[in-house]
């Protein structure tokens, strides 16, 4: 017989035949025990069972089928009552937060089996560096935001948080940035009504410091009236000499392309600066961000230095050779001073490459030369004469016009004018030499001319010819006690001619008027076409004015106008400089920028921005058509002795240059200063 089982076991086999008997002990898995073994068992010895073998009965075991629970075994942690004392776990969950320990279980929840606080149904604490829920981190963000409490100014609040909208005057610091925020419009500053300067928090445009246009009936500078006089001292930039002594920074100031960028340059002219040598200076559109006050002319991208006296009286900026590109020249005053200073009338060119010029250069680096004795009498008068450049005979080289008086002050001179060819010059030159035609003034007394387009429509290019100290009746030069003043209206010319022989319209100005000291052409009526306003500086105690045409009329004299516009003050020269700044308001009407050099009660002049559409509606005076006005900073420093309209930013917005040459330094020299208004 052969015998099988799951388990070797001891056998003892009796045979019968010998009739041996013999007492059995068999060892056995507790878990192969049937109930009827233990049955027959408890039949036998009247015993309570021990199914499972472990030494212990169902009277103290408490799973009679598992031989790892009884009294006394050890506990594991796997959720039974291994040694029968009611408990399940019992010394894994020592804190009692029927959670168990999670580093001894293998399904534990507890993190810290130590304190009942913490557990896996605990409530968290937010912010206290403890995992009361054992989720495995602090709570840092109640909210959700995504923000932790280290940055999140509301922790409660999900819409509060860096970088969210803040929305004004809701009780709430919603971006968490400087508490809620009291400015609705966003404009920077906050409304009035919660203790804030903004006296339209709805609109944008209105708070503290904002350009206030005058008579338009808007308060949008919040100062209570409607438009104010600028200190032109507050300038987004200026421009400075070294402070050391003379200067004249800002005799003259033009705005052109120079290097071809598509933002206008802004070029600076110091006749005095560097001890009486002079300077021009350069400063490119494209570096207009870092412009500011305080600049010196030492500062400009391409600083022009001479090495003889007096280089800058006049500029211009134009394409003088004819190959595209701007270019510069420059005059040179004339002085006779002995052996301390002499020098005679020069123009000297720089010509343009459609790139920036070098950052310093000097008379070296000039192109061309051409001078011209004025004939400076000895004396310590520096003396130069006005030029203008532009293309008389359309082969797109510019002429140059150069009258060749001897007086200082332009509105008396008695000279001629000198047309040079527009070309490419070298070297040192005679400008005697250079001269294909000479207007002769007659007895007139040019003391301004513009190169205008061809107005009459004859072929011919056309001049402005101002004789601002003209007076009817006279013979030479002015013997009355007011001058009327003249505008002539002329072809130009290639070959030498009398100003009588050129002239096809003339207006006469009124006894004090000096009228016809400049001429500006630009669309006042918003018609579409040019319409002509003619400058007359007044004369002893007029104060200047300007006179408005509808386009160029056949009569044109003050009493023709269509309006006239007065200066401010008496002998303030308003109309000194006039320049056309385009439509600033948007209202269809050209605008123009008016120095009045010697306005305001102490002289310290004013430079205005007028209105066209209240000009031409016959307001009748500065402050009623003004958009915008500016104050000097000190008296007689000939605030808005030469201005330029540009566009450095390439935005369209018109910035204005101002020179003041004659503004005095710390040390009481003519030092002068530039003013960028924007």
């Amino acid at each position: 017989m052969r015998l099988t089982s799951q388990l070797v076991k001891p056998l003892v086999v009796c045979l019968l035949l010998v009739g041996c008997e013999a007492d059995v002990v068999e060892h056995k898995d507790p878990a192969e025990d049937s109930g009827s073994d233990s049955a027959e068992d408890t039949s036998d010895t009247g015993e309570a069972p021990d199914d499972d073998k472990d030494g212990f009965d169902t009277t103290t075991d408490c799973d009679d089928h598992d031989y790892r629970v009884f009294p006394g075994a050890v506990e594991a942690c796997n959720g039974e009552d291994e040694n029968c004392d009611g408990l399940i776990d019992e010394t894994f969950d020592q804190d009692g937060d029927e959670a168990t320990d999670a580093e001894a279980c293998v399904d534990g929840t507890d993190c810290d089996d130590n304190d009942a606080s913490i557990g896996p149904t605990a409530p968290e604490v937010p912010y206290d560096g403890i995992d009361q829920d054992c989720d495995g981190a602090d709570v840092i963000d109640v909210d959700g935001d995504r923000y932790d409490y280290t940055f999140d100014c509301d922790d409660n609040d999900a819409a509060v948080h860096p970088g969210a909208t803040e929305v004004p005057k809701n009780g709430l610091d919603d971006d968490c940035v400087d508490g809620d925020s009291v400015d609705g419009d966003g404009d920077g500053y906050d409304d009035e009504d919660w203790s804030g300067d903004d006296c339209d928090d709805a609109d944008p445009a209105v708070h503290p410091g904002a350009r206030d246009l005058w008579n338009d009936g808007v308060d949008p500078d919040c100062d209570g009236f409607d438009g104010g006089i600028e200190p032109i001292a507050d300038a987004s930039a200026t421009i400075d000499g070294d402070g050391a002594e003379q200067g004249l920074v800002g005799e003259s100031v033009e705005w052109c392309d120079v290097d071809a960028d598509g933002l206008d340059d802004l070029v600076v002219t110091a006749p005095f600066e560097a001890s009486y040598a002079g300077q021009i200076g350069i400063w490119y559109g494209s570096g207009r961000a870092s412009w500011g006050p305080g600049m010196l002319m030492t500062d400009a991208d391409t600083l022009i230095e001479s090495t003889g006296q007096f280089l800058g009286f006049g500029l211009a900026c134009d394409d003088i050779d004819g190959d595209g590109n701007l270019d510069i020249v420059v005059a040179r005053g004339e002085i006779d001073y002995g052996s301390t200073y002499q020098a005679d009338y020069e123009l000297v060119f720089f010509y343009g490459t459609g790139a920036t010029l070098g950052a310093t250069l000097d008379d070296a680096d000039a192109d061309a030369f051409l001078t011209y004795p004025l004939g400076a009498a000895y004396g310590a008068t520096v003396y130069s004469q006005a030029f203008v450049t532009g293309d008389l005979d359309g082969d797109g080289a510019s002429e140059i016009i150069v009258n060749d008086g001897t007086q200082s002050n332009l509105a008396d001179a008695t000279g001629n004018l000198l047309v040079l060819r527009g070309e490419r010059y070298s070297g040192d030159n005679d400008l005697d030499d250079q001269i294909i035609a000479t207007i002769d003034t007659e007895t007139e007394g040019v003391g301004r001319v513009r190169i205008l387009d061809d107005l009459d429509g004859d072929g011919t290019i056309d001049l402005f010819l101002g004789s601002a100290d003209y007076q009817a009746g006279d013979t030479g030069a002015s013997t009355a006690t007011a001058s009327a003043g003249r505008a002539f209206f002329s072809d130009s010319a290639m070959v030498d001619a009398a100003v009588s022989e050129l002239v096809w319209r003339t207006w006469d100005g009124r006894d004090g008027d000096g009228y016809g000291w400049d001429l500006v052409l630009t669309d006042i009526s918003g018609d579409g076409a040019d319409d002509a306003t003619v400058t007359a500086i007044g004369v002893g105690d007029y104060d200047g004015a300007l006179y408005l045409f509808d386009g160029v009329p056949l009569l044109g004299s003050p009493a023709d106008a269509q309006a006239e516009l007065m200066g401010s003050t008496d002998e303030g020269q308003f109309g000194y400089e006039t320049i056309a700044a385009g439509d600033v308001d948007g209202d269809g009407s050209g605008d123009l920028v008016v120095s009045e050099r010697y306005g305001g009660a102490s002289k310290e002049g004013i430079v205005w921005l007028v209105s066209g559409a209240l000009a031409w509606s016959g307001v009748g005076d500065a402050e009623s058509a003004a958009l915008l006005a500016w104050s000097g900073e000190a008296a007689e420093s000939s605030t808005g002795n030469a201005m330029a309209v540009g566009d450095p930013s390439g935005t369209g917005a018109a910035a204005v240059a101002v020179g003041a040459y004659q503004l005095l330094n710390s040390s009481g020299a003519t030092e002068g200063k530039v003013y960028i208004l924007e």
